[in-house]
């Protein structure tokens, strides 16, 4: 099951997440970014960075309502950094149980617990160094890239781990047990022991805001209430920085062990390396991926104050005379086993030749050494790096900035130079910023000449003023440019981000010149027409006339000869 992904209509091709991914566990397919499981450590860097929130993870909400449906003993064990993340934290609580919850313990009580097991260790071990294991990240992380470091990985399970141990053998298998706090890596803490039984559903305090949210369910509305169980000073502490190193510091004063608290996985990486290296020894590392420790988790509601804010609401609700309400399990629960072991699951990198990686740099036009500008736009530290994701499968060349943008300017510039329209671009003022070769040769100038200088120089610039007084494009007219003996049809784009304007002429002095040679021919063709019909209206008047004579003559003759007639028939 995936536990962790991104939602594919979400995404936009920003690679923000590649460039945040300290492990590089993301890949590009199909312009959509996708986790890759076994290089994932679930810090959520990615899901926090993410501008479109395209975090698509897997959420346990629907388990925890089939199981009060079914009428079941809900325990939540909430991290203790629900006091720092809540403006009115003991109000949650009573909403909790407004939501079906039939106990709320704090998981600061296992914490507490975590704490004297490793005053044990530290007290036992004669390893060379010591790392916490309370942080899911982390642990996944060593396993993963640091292999040789397992060894300092104390084998002892974390606060909620611990909690959920407790819990179970308390209330047994009836109960229906839910972690909820600040991590998303839990989730993935939590698969195995789901499994197993131990543990039923991991929430974070974001599912919950979202649930409150859809249910229309004000927190301020509700009284306060307190947990059930609360853990003590010591326990409640984890989620601050140098938290877990405070509740031991005796033990560590009288060890080997120097303290290191470390938050933020490239901070991190420098320790491990150096441990690697051997420069670093006889240190107990108290190691959380978040900055600022738990209560900078990525599962935090977004409209949380920030991670400062909460860490003084923290250390203000946790002072040693406030928490007098907690009680702890009883001695038989304390024999609970909570070793645990790690393993190697090191992620091994294909191996690419030199030549494998040259090829792939010369395609995004990286040709010599001074060509790699290592700028980490695409989200890896050099261009070589990037080479090799590309050859891994896990982006493509195309994802590298300068090039693209190079490829874009070639082409925008190749548009201008060789375009055979008139461009011409000038700024709000209507002052000229640029005007490409056709331009100048169309105007008889340069841009050398004519750059900053007002554009109704070389043509007029009404059309030009009535698009700023618009804020909008003009979409084409014809202009006559009398002075150049040239018609242009004119368009105007108008770019307000850019606080520009683009006038792009076609010249249509040849077509407009056909156009009057046609209009010419056929007014002369008309011309002729009526001339040809005027003549022949005076011929037919002139064969008319011919005829009437022809016709009175033959008349007078047909009667003399009649008349004739008639005088010798009398005779």
């Amino acid at each position: 099951m995936r536990i962790l992904d991104f939602y594919p209509a979400n995404c936009k091709n920003c690679y923000k997440c590649v460039r945040n991914c300290s492990v590089k566990a993301i890949k590009m397919i199909d312009d959509q970014a996708q986790i890759v499981e076994e290089k994932c450590i679930a810090c959520g860097t990615c899901f926090s960075v993410c501008p479109q929130n395209a975090r698509n993870i897997h959420s346990d909400l629907e388990n925890v309502t089939h199981a009060l449906k079914e009428g079941k003993k809900i325990i939540i064990s909430i991290a203790p950094s629900y006091l720092g993340v809540y403006d009115e934290p003991y109000k949650l609580i009573s909403v909790l149980r407004y939501l079906g919850a039939d106990l709320i313990e704090e998981t600061a009580i296992g914490a507490a617990k975590v704490t004297e097991l490793y005053k044990e260790y530290i007290e036992s071990t004669d390893a060379k160094n010591a790392i916490t294991t309370c942080c899911p990240t982390v642990n996944m992380m060593v396993q993963t890239y640091y292999p040789d470091l397992i060894q300092y990985l104390i084998p002892l399970d974390s606060p909620m781990i611990a909690h959920c141990k407790m819990i179970r053998n308390r209330y047994g298998s009836d109960a229906f047990i839910v972690f909820l706090g600040p991590c998303i890596s839990k989730k993935c803490e939590a698969y195995g022991f789901q499994f197993s039984g131990l543990i039923d559903a991991v929430i974070s305090f974001e599912e919950v805001d979202k649930l409150l949210e859809i249910r229309n369910i004000n927190i301020s509305t509700f009284e306060e209430s307190y947990p059930d169980l609360e853990g003590s000073y010591t326990g409640k502490k984890y989620p601050l920085e140098n938290g877990i190193l405070d509740g031991m510091k005796n033990i560590i004063s009288e060890s080997r062990f120097t303290p290191l608290s470390i938050t933020g996985i490239d901070n991190l990486r420098g320790a491990f390396d150096a441990m690697n290296e051997g420069d670093l020894s006889n240190v107990l590392v108290e190691a959380n991926s978040c900055i600022g420790g738990c209560l900078g988790g990525p599962a935090v509601p977004r409209k949380s104050k920030n991670v400062f804010v909460r860490k003084t609401k923290t250390k203000s609700r946790i002072h040693p005379l406030i928490n007098k309400q907690y009680r702890n399990y009883s001695d038989e629960e304390k024999n609970l086993n909570y070793l645990r072991t790690f393993r190697n699951k090191q992620y091994i990198h294909p191996y690419y030749s030199e030549e494998d990686i040259r090829s792939v740099l010369e395609q995004t036009g990286k040709h010599t050494k001074e060509d790699e500008l290592n700028c980490g736009a695409c989200g890896y530290d050099t261009c070589k790096d990037k080479a090799i994701s590309v050859l891994e499968g896990l982006s493509y060349p195309q994802m590298c900035m300068p090039y693209m943008r190079s490829e874009a300017e070639k082409i925008s510039n190749i548009y201008f130079e060789y375009s055979p329209s008139i461009i011409v671009i000038v700024d709000l003022n209507l002052n000229i910023l640029d005007l490409n070769p056709v331009g100048e040769k169309a105007f008889k100038t340069t841009i050398g000449k004519m750059r900053n200088k007002p554009l109704s120089v070389i043509m007029p610039d009404d059309d030009f003023k009535a698009a700023v007084d618009a804020e909008e494009n003009m979409v084409g007219r014809k202009l006559e440019l009398n002075n150049y003996s040239m018609v242009v049809f004119e368009r105007i784009i108008y770019l307000p981000k850019n606080k520009i304007l683009f006038g792009i002429l076609n010249d249509i002095t040849a077509e407009e010149q056909k156009k009057e040679q046609l209009v010419n021919f056929k007014l002369n063709t008309l011309e002729t027409a009526d001339r040809v019909i005027e003549k022949q209206m005076r011929v037919a008047q002139e064969i008319a006339g011919l005829l009437g004579e022809t016709t009175a003559e033959t008349k007078a003759a047909l009667l003399k000869l009649k008349k004739v007639v008639l005088e010798e028939s009398e005779d």
